[in-house]
């Protein structure tokens, strides 16, 4: 008699650990992963505009708008998933034109979910293509990182991240507010 793979004892012990392990992490991540990511947004932000932000506080300091944090990410995965029922490049399309939403309220605490969303689809008229050469310029560095196993992503997420930011900035209009480094400082 042979068994499959998948009812090996060994198997079934791993999977009633893997499982519940992995979906206690997926709730953690839906809970908290909203406000966390405002954080972050807002931290990108504070790095291209003041010299030092700090990092821990930054990246915590929107629990105070959680409902709005978690709110946010479920209205634009939502509307993304109801987008990709049609096709497949609708449901892309709709996730650049959600792209800004979380920058805006990582910014403006005080702003609307939905206000936040229809200002990122203003935002983001025109603008779409942009974003996606931007983050397909990423793509060489991220087949680096996998033969690395996964260690470079530790230098080019940060990197994507900021370019995101800058992209943000540039879009509302705010190009002025990031530093420019001192180019003559180095031709004496």
């Amino acid at each position: 008699m042979s068994r499959t793979f998948l009812n090996t004892p060994a198997i079934t012990r791993a999977l009633t650990i893997i499982v519940p392990v992995i979906t206690v992490l997926a709730v953690i991540q839906l809970l908290i992963g909203g406000a966390i990511e405002l954080g972050l947004k807002r931290y990108n932000l504070d790095l291209l505009t003041h010299e030092n932000p700090p990092a821990f506080a930054t990246l915590f300091s929107r629990f105070s708008i959680w409902g709005r944090a978690f709110g946010l990410r479920f209205m634009t995965t939502l509307l993304t998933f109801l987008w990709s029922l049609l096709f497949i490049v609708p449901g892309i399309i709709a996730s650049y034109r959600y792209a800004l939403a979380p920058y805006l309220m990582a910014e403006n605490p005080d702003m609307d979910v939905m206000e936040a969303i229809a200002r990122s689809k203003e935002l983001m008229d025109g603008n779409k293509g942009r974003l996606f050469c931007l983050q397909l310029s990423f793509i060489g560095w991220s087949l680096l990182c996998v033969l690395t196993l996964g260690i470079g992503y530790l230098w080019l997420a940060p990197y994507q991240n900021a370019a995101e930011a800058a992209f943000y900035l540039e879009v509302t209009g705010r190009t002025d507010a990031m530093p420019r480094p001192d180019l003559t400082a180095d031709a004496e």
